[in-house]
């Protein structure tokens, strides 16, 4: 048996884990077993579909190929279905941690945590936005690790503290030197541990939350959050949410983030996505923290049970009257198209239509924006870190996770059409419809059906090269690439899950062949010759009640000279960084002077066949077959 000493927890585990090490001196806090699990609990509420299921004092966790884990207060058995120690170790550190940590009364948070001379500074965020690699640059600069990933915290007082977990970080290669990458988290999967250089290993009192966001700008923005947020803030970023209702724990959790909320400052801090510095992150987190005096001691004799008291729901909030309901019941719409086929014009106008208002849309508020593939979403529903998941594991999840999204669509949502208790919400992927991996990614159970957009694939080409401001020859090279993926990265983490487009034709070829899901095929050409038809149509075909007038206004309100307007004042939150601007031209035929004869030969020859499906082929023959320009 092994003895460590974690969350301010004594375990003794049948299996090592990363956490300290302890001699043996009294009975266990959690006991860590080998044994068997149920397939199910007999009183579980709401997480049957995922991968928990959970009652008041129990949760189940189910992890294809690896395990079952069976958690309760004192005790976690472990059900191995194929894992090897390493495999199930990882689930155990992160998810059943954070599902122990719940029920013994504790907040557990997608944070990591460091020790400062100011007191415990958690750094909260979604998968992919950089956490660890800050709390790494500010551990090199002399600050303590307290926690990785999931940080876990207790009333002390009038404030909270946090719990220290254990002495080493999870760690992206592309984040470490080749000599630090020795331990894999798990085999075939670009994750190490890096042991701490210091370790915090007496609970403090937190002194600061930064909550750390990124985006499409240069620079940093670092700004308090506004003091009636902080408690709703600390909610979001609860690790595994859903379990807290399940657990009975909802009062637990109010105490202390109310405790939160009174005490502790948060403080937002956007960086750039690309470049990502984490050490000039830490200068600005760092002169932030000179400003905030050390806090009183505090200790605690471990994880206590909180005292219930009862949490204020929050009112549901009603539909915005100018929005139209839809007579469907709840479903998506996928909004499906390779990049740069004009799906970003496409959500313009539907946003317009839905918000018929005073004034254009915000082009940062769309319809069908990446809610549905970011990691966190993923992380929330499914209920397993997709950070944890080896690139097989993660595409098996990927249909499922999009049946859990279209069965939560009923809440209240920005850029819902409606207030989610009827109508479509709006899905944007660029994702072909089969990875290269496994079947299917989009599952007919709650899909109303998929608006698919295509774009001549030469001025995909032009207009790919502008967004990405790569050679056009370059970006050929990606649209004939069947492993292409814009969200991938084999060293690193996005935070888009992966997203396998395949070859520009394989992509056309997916969508349009597949029967299972209702589809309406449209060509952004048509749209642009025609677009109050083609945008009725889609209005119609996405089951919204139809006003010719609305559609007229939208399209109006669309218009791209009005996106570029808009991006020049407020930005546009999917612009690559590197990139003069989102909005171009937005006309057709601007291969004609982007791509030389040459280039339109290369993807003539490489997808003359969808483009003769589409109607593109003709097109560009016969520039082909015409004089040459000298």
């Amino acid at each position: 048996m092994f003895e460590y000493d974690a969350y301010g927890l004594r375990w003794r585990s049948s299996i090592a884990l990363p956490f300290a090490g302890r001699s043996s001196d009294g009975r266990p806090d959690v006991t860590v077993r080998f044994g068997g699990t149920p397939a199910h609990l007999p009183a579980a509420r709401g997480n049957a579909p995922h991968a928990w299921e959970a009652e008041p004092g129990a949760a189940l966790l189910r992890v294809a190929d690896v395990a079952r884990y069976l958690v309760t207060p004192r005790e976690i058995v472990i059900d191995r279905r194929g894992g090897d120690a390493e495999d199930i170790a990882v689930f155990l550190v992160g998810p059943v941690a954070g599902a122990l940590l719940l029920q013994r009364g504790a907040v557990p948070l997608h944070a990591a945590a460091v020790g400062t001379d100011a007191g415990t500074v958690l750094l909260l965020g979604s998968s992919g936005v950089g956490k660890s690699a800050l709390a790494a640059a500010l551990v090199e600069r002399g600050a303590a690790l307290v926690a990785d990933d999931v940080t876990a915290l207790v009333p002390a007082g009038d404030g909270v503290l946090a719990l220290p977990a254990f002495p080493r970080l999870r760690l992206w290669a592309d984040a470490l030197r080749p000599a630090d990458r020795r331990q894999r988290v798990r085999r075939n999967l670009e994750q190490y541990w890096k042991p701490a250089a210091r370790f915090g290993a007496a609970p403090r009192s937190v002194c600061a939350a930064f909550v750390l966001e990124s985006r499409n700008r240069r620079g940093f923005d670092i700004a308090p959050v506004p003091a009636a947020q902080a408690f709703w803030t600390l909610w979001e970023h609860t690790y595994r949410r859903r379990l807290v209702d399940a657990l009975g724990q909802r009062p637990a959790h109010y105490r202390i983030g109310m405790a939160m909320a009174r005490s502790v400052p948060f403080v937002r801090a956007r960086r750039p996505d690309w470049p990502f510095a984490p050490g000039a992150l830490a200068d600005r987190i760092e002169a932030r923290l000179r400003g905030i005096a050390a806090p009183a001691a505090a200790s605690s004799a471990g994880v206590a049970r909180c005292q219930p008291r009862r949490a204020r729901r929050a009112r549901p909030r009603p539909p915005r009257p100018a929005e139209r309901r839809a007579p469907s019941g709840p479903g998506i719409v996928w909004i499906a198209a390779y990049p740069k086929s004009g799906s970003t014009w496409l959500r313009a106008v539907l946003t317009n239509y839905l918000r018929d208002d005073a004034g254009p849309a915000s082009i940062n508020a769309l319809v069908g924006s990446w809610e549905q593939s970011l990691r966190d979403k993923f992380d929330e529903l499914v209920g397993l870190d997709s950070s944890d998941l080896r690139p097989a594991e993660l595409a098996r999840c990927l249909a499922p996770f999009r049946e859990l999204l279209a069965r939560n669509i009923s809440a209240p949502r920005p850029g819902s059409a409606v207030d989610g208790s009827r109508g479509p919400y709006f899905g944007k992927t660029h994702e072909a419809y089969r990875g290269p991996v496994g079947g299917p990614r989009f599952p007919c159970a709650g899909a109303v059906g998929v608006v698919y957009l295509v774009r001549n694939p030469l001025d995909v080409a032009a207009s790919y090269a502008y967004h990405l401001q790569w050679p056009v020859d370059k970006v050929l090279r990606r649209m004939n690439d069947p492993a292409a993926d814009e969200a991938q990265s084999a060293s690193g983490i996005s935070r888009l899950l992966p997203n396998p487009m395949t070859t520009w034709s394989g992509h056309v070829s997916s969508w349009l062949d597949q029967t299972a899901l209702r589809t309406r095929t449209v060509r952004y050409e048509d749209l642009l010759a025609d677009p109050r038809a083609g945008f009725g149509a889609i209005v119609r075909f996405a089951g919204l009640q139809w006003d010719a007038e609305a559609v007229e206004r939208a399209v109006e309100r669309s218009a791209f000279p009005r996106l570029r307007a808009q991006e020049a004042e407020a930005g546009f939150d999917e612009r690559q960084p590197t990139a003069p601007s989102f909005f171009r031209a937005g006309a057709g035929g601007s291969w004609r002077t982007a791509l030389t004869r040459r280039q339109v030969r290369a993807v003539v020859d490489a997808h003359g066949p969808a483009m003769a499906r589409l109607g593109y082929l003709d097109e560009a023959e016969a520039f082909l077959d015409g004089p040459t320009v000298v």
